[in-house]
């Protein structure tokens, strides 16, 4: 299988439905590349099940098969057999959605942006404010080419069914005496919230730092974010210190923010 469709066939090996049905962008999102264009052209490409192709691995390996296409629009996968883990299931139970966590393309910088702007709409809990963020497609895709350079510096996106629900940014540092630091910010939008994503994409980046040398992580959170003071308690991370006064809220108020970190 090309290595620009094993995001594919891990969505598929997570997930829990009987029958999916993904636009040609949610499909894109997951795999963090372009559909070829005879995904586009031809229902065919979406039929083969035999070499020398193996695109079709990311969803057979897992019992799908491919039951509709509607070109440049949706296909929908079905599962000729049910997990055994589901057969217990009660048909009135909500499947729950299926997501994976895979690190930035550069092909995802502009929805990653997006992704930023929706989540500093919906919280005070982010350093910037709605609109504040200059960030640009072509910044954002210089800058990850140069993160690819120094290796300590990524971000990992959490990819809900399609749809971008959740960052970590992982910023490690050049000079020789902190490269085993690495700061992080974590953000997953409100409407996906307490579903575990957080944890999950702390615990990509626990693999993530050690797989690439770093030893310890660092973060801060503002005092009336109890959400995520909970969250960082329960992954083993420690208060060092509190910064007095450090943030200025829109209603001209201030809070502390608590630096944490954990060693891994």
């Amino acid at each position: 299988m090309e290595k620009k469709y094993i995001p594919l066939a891990n969505y598929f090996e997570v997930a829990s439905q009987q029958e999916i049905t993904l636009s040609f962008n949610e499909l894109e999102n997951i795999m963090g590349q372009s559909l070829p264009n005879a995904a586009y052209l031809n229902k065919s490409w979406w039929k083969k099940t035999k070499p020398p192709l193996s695109h079709y691995l990311s969803w057979t390996n897992a019992g799908y098969y491919v039951i509709e296409v509607k070109l440049g629009t949706s296909v929908t996968f079905s599962r000729t057999q049910m997990k055994s883990s589901e057969n217990d299931t009660s048909n009135n139970e909500e499947k729950p959605s299926a997501y994976i966590i895979r690190g930035i393309e550069a092909s995802d910088a502009r929805s990653f942006i997006h992704l930023q702007e929706e989540i500093f709409q919906q919280t005070d809990f982010m350093y910037n404010a709605p609109n504040e963020s200059d960030l640009t497609v072509q910044q954002l895709r210089k800058n990850l080419a140069y993160w690819k350079q120094l290796k300590n510096r990524t971000i990992l996106l959490c990819v809900l069914n399609g749809i971008f629900a959740g960052y970590a940014v992982i910023h490690g540092y050049k000079q020789s005496k902190v490269k085993h630091i690495a700061s992080i910010r974590l953000a997953v939008k409100q409407e996906y919230q307490q579903k575990g994503i957080g944890s999950a994409l702390m615990k990509a980046v626990e693999n993530w730092a050690k797989q690439h040398d770093i030893s310890r992580l660092e973060l801060s959170v503002m005092e009336h974010n109890k959400i995520a003071l909970h969250l960082f308690s329960k992954l083993g991370f420690q208060q060092e210190g509190i910064r007095q006064n450090a943030i200025k809220l829109n209603d001209y108020t201030y809070v502390n923010e608590y630096s944490l970190s954990k060693m891994i």
